[in-house]
């Protein structure tokens, strides 16, 4: 059987794995780039198995501490210093709740325990809105010791000492249940609670443990290796699989089970079809590309360094994540040369005296260059927006002086783009943002459920408790819809709904994470399909005066915005639209807030007020196109909507002391009450809104 260490192939797949992983953090580029991950766990078991089926046949026994000692000098050296590191950074870049959370994090991953915290405290990996640990990542090394403190101790029992071939079987099917019995639960727990199915040790040990029977049966075959044609096909297959996994794979489809089958069983191929004596399949010579495989010699280091960095580098400044990544790499490979290389070398005492000043220049600059990287950037801020005229509210045309609350509005968001510090009672604050589970809270559990809760899948958004504002006659019916941008502007249409001098009455059938739409996203479910038909038969029963529609009308990852008229998000609320236009007496687009910087990067961290806004280019551009895009639906306009959050150009985050936005593109709740007159006027200025009089001044 080939030693592992002498497999440029395994290296190389590690160094896919981990190239998947960090483009995934950093870019959100391939979807599936988390199931490199299950890529590791598998090679992880492998490895460990080999080298423990190796001392056995060498020895005749499994020495448990050697193994543990060998364990510690392996991941121990890099880990603390990534604990301490990101600890010393959080300590001057995190408020005081936050840091809190991240020291829990830090003793915990330190434990090797972190998993249990993260599936014990319900968090989705997933979620894009709440604040994510920079200890995150260190769930999979949890897993992974967890795993091993068993198995050594599960191999010494069945495979006793000697190299009996009939307990080498028996191994394999007592291991073989197990990891039967664990693929079970990941289906069962997937369906029952996904988000700690995620990092359950139980539901991943099957990945593991499939690295193990590959192991078992690599040294079965007592070094022959497999047929060439057979080989090269299993290398082929199990890349074409792990490869398509990450290109499409999709955490709706179930993780670790159904999703991981996959990559994992290609993961499986790719080792077996290696393991014997030879040179290895000849389709295995992309993981034996010299890049690749020095990209997997760091792979660890790079997986524990990585995610710090993208979390913690933009709280000081918006740095460019190419940079960001290309910082990560350069501490991994100082990470690796000398944390890793020196202390996993026999004699340990010996080469510590020997490379004492390797030793210690390299772990000083790999745990110092997070937290100077971050105070050099601090005073080199990447391109701030030109500063904003004081006169900025006072370039209203004359005729919105008949619109009292625009102007006033007009006034605070100008004072909030010229703005120097954070106010010290900001709403929400930034300890609120941060906390875990901030967003399933505003739905379900705070002041705001109640409006909220009705955009959730499967709510009764027909109920009584769902439709606001009066039944008189005078009041105009409004149906609001779309996806979860239009579900945190309804706290702003219930408060207009609820002031008498509105008139309005307003139905919440906006849903999160469905878009009023012909256009099936990738994430999409049937029961979107089902709410969506829901809101067809509402509004042919009801006939509302207005529709009010507030999606995602664009492709937030492509960058060429002078194709949105051909994209597909923005044409198929174009068709939705056009499909009901005969049922409502008017329809009004009103995009939601001009995306921006990530708050909790901004507020949670060492930048200012200035470096926070954001511009308007990319707002003005999509409500561009998306009024030549349904110029011929008869009486729908598209609101420009800016006014109500940027001023000469500049988008600040914080307008008259609340947040206005929660992450990148959702608007507060706070900010959607606070915005809601000013959108009144709006809409009276265009004469959107039928049958209402303009204000008097």
């Amino acid at each position: 059987m080939q030693t592992s260490r002498l497999r440029p192939d395994i290296q190389g797949l590690r160094g896919l794995a981990v190239l998947a992983v960090v483009l995934d953090h950093a870019f959100r580029w391939p979807v599936g780039g988390f199931l490199g991950v299950d890529v590791f766990f598998v090679i992880s078991g492998f490895v460990i198995a080999t080298g423990l089926l190796r001392e056995r046949a060498r020895t005749g026994r499994i020495r448990l501490g050697a193994f543990a000692l060998r364990r510690v000098r392996r991941l121990a050296p890099a880990s603390l210093a990534v604990l301490v590191t990101t600890v010393t950074a959080a300590w001057f870049l995190l408020t005081p709740s936050r840091l809190g959370t991240v020291l829990t994090d830090a003793l915990w991953s330190a434990g090797a325990l972190q998993n249990w915290r993260l599936a014990a405290e319900g968090t989705d990996y997933f979620a894009a809105t709440t604040a994510p640990s920079p200890f995150q990542h260190f769930w999979s090394l949890g897993v992974e010791e967890q795993f091993y403190l068993v198995l050594p101790i599960l191999m010494v029992v069945l495979l006793g000492r000697g190299t009996n071939p009939g307990r080498t079987r028996l191994t394999a099917t007592v291991l073989g249940v197990l990891v039967l019995c664990s693929v079970v639960w990941a289906f069962l727990a997937v369906s029952a609670d996904p988000a700690a199915a995620y990092f359950s040790t139980a539901t991943r040990a099957w990945e593991l443990g499939l690295g193990v029977l590959v192991a078992l049966a690599a040294l079965r075959a007592r070094g022959r290796s497999v047929r060439p044609l057979l080989g090269e096909g299993m290398v082929v297959v199990g890349l074409v699989a792990v490869s398509a996994s990450v290109l499409i794979g999709r955490e709706s489809s179930g993780v670790p089970a159904p999703l991981a089958l996959v990559p994992t069983a290609g993961t499986a191929l790719v080792l077996l079809a290696g393991s014997g004596s030879g040179a290895g399949p000849r389709a295995a010579a992309l993981l034996r590309w010299r890049p690749l495989v020095g990209l997997g010699t760091i792979s660890y280091s790079l997986y524990l360094w990585h995610w710090p960095f993208i979390l913690l580098l933009p709280l000081v400044a918006p740095v460019p994540m190419p940079v960001v990544v290309a910082l990560a790499l350069v501490t991994a490979i100082a990470s690796h040369a000398t944390l890793e290389t020196v202390f996993r070398r026999p004699g340990l005492r010996r080469t510590l005296r020997e490379n004492r000043l390797r030793v210690q220049l390299g772990g000083l600059a790999a745990m110092t260059v997070l937290t100077v990287v971050t105070t050099s950037f601090a005073a080199e801020r990447v391109r701030p927006l030109p500063a904003v005229p004081a006169a900025a509210a006072e370039a209203l045309p004359a005729e919105d002086e008949a619109f009292p609350t625009l102007r006033a509005r007009a006034r605070d968001v100008a004072a909030g783009a010229g703005a120097r510090t954070w106010p010290a009672d900001l709403t929400p604050s930034a300890d609120a943002i941060s906390a875990s589970g901030y967003v399933d809270s505003l739905t379900k559990t705070s002041d705001w459920a109640s409006t909220l809760g009705c955009s959730l899948i499967g709510a009764d958004w027909r109920s009584d408790g769902c439709v606001w504002g009066p039944e008189d006659g005078r009041t105009t019916d409004v149906l609001l819809t779309g996806d979860s941008t239009g579900a945190f502007s309804a706290p702003g249409w219930r408060a207009l709904a609820e002031d008498s001098d509105a008139r309005l009455r307003v139905r919440n059938g906006a849903q999160i994470g469905c878009p009023f739409s012909t256009t099936a996203l990738p994430s999409d479910t049937e029961s979107c399909a089902a709410h969506n038909a829901e809101v067809v038969d509402e509004l042919e029963r009801t006939e509302p005066e207005l529709l009010v529609v507030t999606n995602r009308f664009w492709d937030q990852d492509d960058p060429s915005l002078e194709s949105i008229a051909e994209d597909d998000y923005a044409s198929g609320t174009r068709d939705m639209i056009a499909a009901v236009r005969e049922h409502v007496g008017r329809v009004v687009v009103v995009p939601a807030t001009p995306p921006g910087y990530a708050p909790v990067s901004c507020v949670a961290g060492t930048r200012g007020p200035q470096d926070c806004r954001s511009g308007d280019e990319v707002a003005r551009t999509q409500i561009r196109a998306l009024t030549g895009l349904l110029a011929d639906v008869q009486d729908t306009t598209v609101l420009d909507s800016t006014p109500l959050w940027c001023a000469a150009g500049s988008c600040p985050l914080v307008i008259d002391s609340v947040l206005t936005r929660f992450d990148p593109v959702h608007t507060t709740p706070e900010a959607s009450v606070a915005s809601a007159p000013a959108l009144l006027d709006l809409l009276r200025q265009g004469d959107v809104l039928p049958g209402v009089r303009r204000s008097s001044p």
